[in-house]
């Protein structure tokens, strides 16, 4: 039986080391039997990396989503991980809304149009949570407990897309168009590469960026739950003090050539998965898709 995978966003950092895995060995797809990916499918505005690229069975779709979508030919799972981080849709709304919500339409229309519906996995986040209403306001301070009951209340253009996103792959379950599940991915830390627009990518900078000799600017203020746990987690040179070249507020911030400005934190973690109507917690189990 041959498989055939679409992923979206198949050049980043999530995106090929998902690619590489469904490479590697056999998936499965909902109620099937494991079998090899025979075609892997990667959309993105950039090419997939050279190891993934030289693979006879990859085939690479590059350019906007929106309007390359018809190219990617039907498929048993589709992975629509595409979209602008959360720093970027905030500060660029019309940018954030035509790839976050029009990209996610494209997708969720290709997939209405094959002969039978497929398992469709939408990247969604933990932007969708926010301050309960019920509960004393804390500037910059956790969100509360998620539970697999918690209300959604995004409090930013990025959050309020994927939740739109969410019911979007709800209501084209239930019609019958794809077979959808929402994941609710966490923050990765420590993440590799260059910094990149998404809130929480000061996580990783303070840790990154000291050990390539790098500044770092943790914008997280004093007395924040938690901030403790990222100054500790910073590298120490000689003591477990923040390291000179990472600077916290209501520090002295040295003046370097080489430095890094993050965008303010986002919440804290939290990986969720199942039904789009109703994730629930959590743990990774690899691309195993029901």
């Amino acid at each position: 039986m041959s498989t055939r995978v679409i992923v979206t966003g198949g050049a980043g950092f999530i995106g090929t080391l998902l690619a590489r895995r469904l490479l590697a060995r056999p998936v499965t797809i909902a109620d099937g039997r494991p079998a090899p990916v025979d075609e892997l499918v990667l959309a993105d505005l950039v090419a997939p990396p050279p190891d993934v690229a030289g693979d006879p069975r990859v085939r690479a779709v590059t350019g906007d989503l929106a309007a390359t979508a018809g190219q990617l030919g039907e498929a048993d799972a589709i992975f629509h991980l595409a979209g602008v981080v959360s720093g970027a849709a905030e500060a660029d709304f019309d940018l954030g809304m035509r790839v976050n919500l029009d990209g996610t339409r494209a997708v969720l229309e290709h997939a209405r149009r094959h002969q039978a519906p497929p398992v469709l996995v939408f990247s969604s986040s933990l932007a969708v949570f926010g301050q309960d209403p019920a509960r004393p306001a804390n500037p910059g301070g956790p969100a509360g407990t998620v539970g697999d009951d918690t209300l959604p209340r995004p409090q930013s253009s990025y959050g309020i897309q994927k939740f739109i996103g969410e019911q979007l792959v709800a209501d084209y379950t239930r019609k019958g168009f794809v077979r959808g599940r929402s994941v609710r991915l966490m923050t990765v830390a420590v993440r590799p590469g260059k910094p990149n627009a998404a809130a929480s990518s000061f996580v990783s900078g303070i840790i990154r960026e000291p050990l390539a000799g790098l500044r770092a600017t943790c914008p997280v203020p004093p007395g924040t739950p938690g901030r403790a746990v990222l100054a500790a987690a910073a590298p120490c040179r000689g003591s477990c003090a923040p390291p000179p070249s990472a600077t916290c507020p209501g520090q002295p911030d040295r003046d370097e050539p080489a430095r890094a400005r993050h965008h303010p934190p986002a919440p804290w973690p939290t990986r969720w998965t199942g039904s789009p109507a109703t994730p629930r917690a959590t743990s990774s189990t690899g691309p195993t898709t029901r």
